[in-house]
């Protein structure tokens, strides 16, 4: 019989919520009161808080491998469901992934041999392996860490060797793996955790070792040593992580003669040995890792009586021992395992900000772009790759599109341009070309509409070439005209939506110049003269609003870093003014990032050590304030924005 109750009417026999995820029921009449009391306590259904979803992939089975591609929810204890099948029976491959997407590469294919294939699920949508790429080699017992737009493999074995091999894809794109770097020594199974901005390695198979080493995953580089396993071990195949600590599972050593059921911790953004963090189930290896933000999950493996089909979990912020999950659909060892809701591969909140700065790589082989919230200050986050490594020539932007022309490698230069969208991470995508080659640091200038580019060097000299593009439509470049002088590269630019500006080149004699040249960009024809900067330098940064266009740094002739900042109004031909200072004395990347009010100046890095930022109000002057610090390496890079004064 109905009751009444002041504040609502319930029913009898309401059912109290199972969790508070978005797919939880409670269902039954609830008085506002008492719902409200679940929802304080975190206990009600919340529509925004969607399960992640965790995929275990391939592994070998009773008697042979297979392709299955089992689903659990991380949050909820059970056991899986099917999901989908790999491209053919596989185990021992490797597994990472975004908040998206879920990459699996390599493995002993077919029971038949290694193999070099990628590819990929898609989370939110059961179903079959879609092709992503090749590693560069056959791979086998290999290892992957990733935030949400770039993932790196530690290749392990390949074609019976073990290799200390890190490559890299950008994961809401497609393609083959690209070289990162090395690891401190060859890895086989090795067990990996990370944050959304270091990836940590440990352990091995063959030789069974206690190494732990860790990479920055934005920057292309070697691996550094990070400290030590409480035990040495191998055939971890994965662990799981918060944003801050990550635990290695259990795995075999002694020679292979020694069950693991050790679980043991670090914390991700330090150095230093794993402590002891509980126990696994029992001890085992070939069992694979993943993690929520709260829970890690560890499943299948083998123990000393044969393979097993347990799925156990841990509370990754405590300590203690696993507790039983549920089961996976059959008993598996060597699988790999990858969920959404790692913290790691979550989109940073607020993304993309209204004022976007986009800072690129330009040493001749990193190829990762990094953004910043101009508005805010902090640290770059990373955003994606570009399709071409080497120092790049020049950059223009529109409010949604950011052009990159010209590359110079160590194999020389080229004219490839490629573009990013703001608003979507992940890889760029193919423009069109120059019509030559260009070197690092050309600068380039842009009025939302129209890019220009300044060649800089062609490899046999340095160059006055201007070239344009029209960015919303992919195509060559078009010759534009010619600056006043043969000595822009390493160059910078800036404009309003009118006159774009260049300045701070070096020369073919060898001395490096103040002067400033102008050019009408919905026009084409050859620069003028503007007028003269403070101070005679080389790789100088700019930022720009409407009205006024800022000069910050550079390299003088013998080898001088400056600090002064100058300025010029677009509006009058003249000399340059005085501003202020650099926090420190630095070269720039070619071109800054600015809004209509703030300008942000990067550092054109030798070590990550000089990876300072710094930020000015354009319309006033003083001395710069700290910003944040870029991810990492940017020689010969760029700097450009969504925002800057020749965007109306």
């Amino acid at each position: 019989m109905t009751q009444r109750y002041l504040g609502g009417i319930i029913t009898a026999n309401p059912t109290e919520p199972s969790s508070n995820l978005s797919n939880a029921s409670a269902s039954g009449m609830w008085t506002l009161q008492e719902a409200l009391s679940f929802y304080k306590a975190g206990d009600w259904p919340d529509p925004t808080n969607t399960p992640s979803i965790g995929l275990i992939k391939g592994g070998y089975a009773a008697s042979a491998p297979t392709n299955t591609v089992a689903k659990i929810v991380p949050e909820t204890t059970g056991n899986a469901n099917d999901f989908g099948d790999l491209s053919a029976s596989n185990y021992s491959l490797g597994a990472l992934s975004s908040d998206t997407r879920s990459v699996a590469a390599g493995g002993y294919y077919n029971n038949s041999a290694y193999t070099n294939i990628i590819e990929y699920f898609t989370f939110a949508s059961a179903g079959n392996a879609t092709d992503f790429g090749d590693a560069s080699a056959v791979i086998f017992n290999t290892t992957g860490i990733s935030n949400n737009v770039r993932g790196v493999f530690a290749l392990g074995n390949a074609g019976g060797s073990n290799v200390n091999t890190l490559e890299y894809i950008t994961i809401p794109s497609t393609g083959n793996s690209i070289d990162f770097g090395d690891a401190t020594e060859a890895k086989d199974a090795a067990a990996s955790v990370g944050s959304s901005t270091r990836g940590v390695f440990a352990g091995r198979a063959t030789s069974y070792t206690n190494v732990i080493e860790y990479i920055t995953i934005a920057s292309s580089s070697n691996a550094t040593d990070f400290g030590d396993l409480t035990t040495s071990r191998g055939y971890m195949h994965g662990g799981a992580s918060s944003s801050t600590r990550g635990v290695f599972g259990p795995g075999l050593g002694n020679g292979g003669s020694t069950y693991y059921n050790t679980l043991d911790y670090i914390t991700i953004a330090s150095t230093g040995n794993a402590t002891d963090f509980g126990d696994a189930l029992a001890a085992t290896y070939g069992t694979s890792g993943m993690s929520n933000s709260t829970r890690g999950i560890f499943s299948g493996g083998q123990d000393s009586g044969g393979r097993l089909n347990v799925i156990q979990q841990i509370t990754i912020a405590t300590t203690g021992n696993a507790t039983d999950f549920g089961d996976l659909l059959s008993v598996t060892s060597y699988n790999a395992s990858t969920c959404s809701g790692n913290p790691a591969v979550q989109n940073e909140t607020g993304f993309p900000p209204a004022a976007m700065g986009l800072l690129g790589a330009g040493n001749y082989t990193s190829t990762f772009i990094e953004y910043i919230d101009i508005a805010t200050t902090g640290n770059g986050k990373s955003f994606g790759d570009l399709l071409y490594a080497g120092r790049t020539t020049g950059t223009a932007s529109s409010s949604t599109r950011n052009v990159v022309g010209g590359r110079r490698t160590g194999a020389g230069r080229h004219d490839h341009i490629d573009f990013s969208t703001y608003s979507t991470k992940g890889k760029a995508v193919d423009f069109g070309n120059l019509t030559q080659n260009g070197d690092g640091g050309g600068g380039g200038v842009s009025n939302g509409t129209r890019g220009v580019i300044s060649i800089g060097h062609t490899g046999s000299a340095y160059s006055n070439a201007l070239e344009y593009v029209t960015i919303a439509s992919e195509g060559n470049a078009t010759d534009f005209g010619d600056l006043v002088d043969d000595a822009n590269v390493n160059a910078t630019g800036v404009s309003n939506t009118t006159i774009g500006l260049f300045t701070g080149s070096g020369s073919n004699t060898g001395t490096y110049g103040a002067h400033i040249d102008a050019i009408t960009i919905a026009s084409t024809g050859n620069a003028t003269d503007f007028g003269e900067r403070l101070d005679n330098a080389y790789s100088v940064g700019g930022v720009s609003n409407s009205t006024r266009g800022v000069f910050a740094g550079g390299s003088q002739a013998d080898g001088t870093l400056l600090n002064v900042m100058d300025y010029v109004t677009f509006s009058s031909a003249g000399n340059a003014t005085d501003f202020g200072d650099l926090t420190t004395s630095r070269r720039s990347v070619g071109g800054g990032m600015s809004n209509s009010t703030r300008g942000v100046f990067a550092q054109w890095s030798d070590s990550v050590s000089n990876n300072v930022m710094d930020y000015i109000t354009i319309a006033s002057t003083g001395n710069a304030t700290d910003f944040g610090d870029q991810i990492g390496l940017h020689t010969n890079g760029y700097g450009d924005s969504n925002g800057h004064g020749g965007i109306a």
